[in-house]
């Protein structure tokens, strides 16, 4: 079933990780999918992982709010519409929060709340005009609970929610749906870290399914959420994680085995 059928999607953070999927996944949906990300090399090999001529790299910072508008209006005449715009870009540094710099901090900031606010608000524009639209903000767990060190992360994310819930009231009766995704461990780049055993089982020991999610696993749901099958889904930000932060066991002997970074990551 071809759930977005001519449909035009722009995927912000494409060239890898969770965007890359998200792209690959409308573009096997029959999307036309618009990759946005800074290098056009990698948006190439997101490219090579669709369908034939499904993809089209775009080149863009979204921190650059005037390149924004320009690019989304581009995007809407050649393409007639803009049907679903995925924010997917994203940085987390790893620093504790008496050494992240004002440097740091606004780059944080700018990529992963400013950068969303000026591609929604530009493409929301477009939708309006259009007839309607969905937008979709990729926040993360740390949106609802704090790891650390990424505070400036943390902060980003917890707005992102808040952006999302302040767009679907405002653009809710206009024909715009504005939700978010909120994934727990996911098998990206951004997890390299897990490669040491000793920390994949601590993260591994908060999750009940034990393994960490894969890319596909999280497209799959941001492909419900922008789907007629989602007509009425409005202002939620929806935690994707396995279930982790809901509680412990109060006897560790009890807990389920954790397997090793190589069974859970087959």
């Amino acid at each position: 079933m071809d759930m977005h059928e001519g449909r035009t999607v722009i995927v912000t953070g494409a060239s890898s990780g969770i965007g890359q999927a998200i792209a690959v996944a409308f573009a096997e949906e029959g999307a036309h999918v618009v990759a946005v990300g800074r290098n056009v090399e990698r948006l190439e090999e997101t490219r090579s992982q669709a369908p034939p001529d499904a993809v089209e790299p775009f080149v863009l910072d979204v921190r650059d709010p005037e390149a924004v508008a320009r690019s989304v209006r581009r995007i809407a005449q050649e393409h007639g519409r803009i049907h679903v715009l995925v924010n997917c870009a994203g940085i987390a540094p790893q620093t504790g929060v008496l050494e992240i710099t004002p440097e740091q901090w606004h780059d944080v900031i700018s990529t992963n709340l400013s950068g969303p606010f000026f591609m929604s608000q530009a493409v929301a524009r477009e939708m309006v005009q259009a007839g309607g639209g969905v937008i979709i903000n990729i926040s993360s767990a740390n949106s609802f609970v704090v790891e650390s060190p990424y505070a400036d992360y943390n902060a980003s994310k917890a707005g992102l929610n808040q952006l999302t819930t302040s767009m679907a009231f405002e653009l809710g009766h206009l024909g715009v749906r504005c939700v978010a995704v909120a994934p727990g461990m996911t098998m990206t780049p951004m997890m390299d870290f897990t490669h040491d055993q000793a920390t994949y089982g601590h993260y591994m020991g908060m999750i009940p399914m034990r393994r960490p999610a894969t890319p596909r696993e999280q497209a799959n749901v941001v492909l419900f959420l922008a789907s007629d099958g989602a007509s009425y889904v409005n202002g939620v930000t929806l935690r994707v994680d396995g279930g982790i932060m809901h509680g412990f066991w109060a006897d560790p002997r009890l807990a389920p085995p954790i397997p090793s970074f190589e069974e859970g990551s087959d």
